[in-house]
């Protein structure tokens, strides 16, 4: 019998990622975004996809097509309730140690989920990453300088995005997304991680697509973004100081489209956050050069000559 020792190698499975997908009224669209997570380069992870009550064919696409796949499960909300409502439904169901989230409007980049893993580390409250704003035609890169975002500067604005990758039990700790907001949920969610867990982690790789270039209901343009500011300050002004509260004013002022003189600027750049203030000075100094970037972004040079 020999004395020879057998050693036997020990397979590390990688974390599970439950990504959660909220969806209504977009049967077509939302195919684009689940071929995008069914791309990833990172195996393993499961897609939670939650149809609020869909008036569309939406939930009839996503059996037909989807209703087989061991990668996917699929919910629906006998009432629609909201996209809250739909995230905190597949986060509570989620299998994974870590969940992050995807619009049905939006896409990843294959390396979405990798990246994030692949950066992840417990002393940072969530993790997130640059992203692009895709116009049609155009696609932006915002935020593209990896950075650690602690509370102080993330009360003056939301420097994140809208999905990270986060630990599931940090996020049901916080009681999820907040279902009250008509907007601001995610900025107010990472608010509440890094208030709780400490800073956050943004990565410079874009990973994350954002599709601006059409207009089928994004919160963007609701009336009702106002409110939902409003009660967004109130909620957390016992973690603001004058210069967070001020920049918060200069943000809503943005959303409202209000010009700024020149003796506002001055005063305003007090409190930081130089570089946007100028640049919103400027455009609405040049409100005709904004107009034609717009068109441009959403339809091309050769939109500017095409039938209207």
């Amino acid at each position: 019998m020999s004395d020879q020792h057998s050693v036997s190698a020990t397979v590390v499975t990688p974390p599970l990622i439950s990504v959660y997908m909220p969806t209504y009224n977009r049967s077509q669209m939302v195919q684009r975004a689940i071929a995008s997570v069914l791309a990833q380069d990172y195996p393993h992870y499961e897609l939670l996809i939650v149809d609020d009550c869909s008036k569309d064919d939406t939930w009839d696409v996503l059996n037909q097509l989807y209703g087989d796949n061991p990668k996917i499960r699929l919910f629906r909300q006998e009432k629609g309730q909201g996209a809250c409502a739909a995230r905190n439904l597949a986060i509570k169901a989620a299998a994974g140690d870590f969940v992050t989230g995807l619009d049905d409007d939006d896409e990843f980049l294959p390396n979405r989920l990798s990246s994030l893993m692949n950066a992840y580390d417990d002393q940072y409250s969530c993790v997130c990453s640059s992203y692009f704003w895709d116009y049609g035609t155009i696609r932006k890169q915002l935020y593209p300088e990896q950075k650690i975002v602690r509370l102080p500067e993330l009360l003056d604005v939301h420097c994140l995005s809208n999905q990270a990758l986060v630990r599931k039990s940090r996020m049901l700790a916080q009681g999820g997304f907040d279902e009250t907001l008509a907007a601001f949920q995610d900025y107010d969610m990472w608010l509440r991680m890094v208030a709780a867990y400490g800073p956050a982690l943004r990565l410079s790789d874009a990973t994350y697509v954002v599709h601006v270039g059409h207009e089928l209901g994004r919160i963007t343009h609701s009336p009702k973004r106002l409110d939902a500011q409003a009660q967004f300050v109130d909620k957390h002004q016992g973690l603001m100081n004058e210069r967070n509260l001020h920049n918060q004013a200069f943000y809503r002022r943005t959303m409202q489209q209000l010009p700024m003189s020149f003796t506002e600027l001055l005063s305003s750049v007090r409190y930081g956050l130089v570089e946007i203030k100028v640049r919103y000075y400027f455009k609405h100094k040049m409100q005709w050069a904004i107009k034609l970037r717009k068109q441009i972004l959403n339809k091309g040079i050769k939109g500017l000559f095409g039938q209207k």
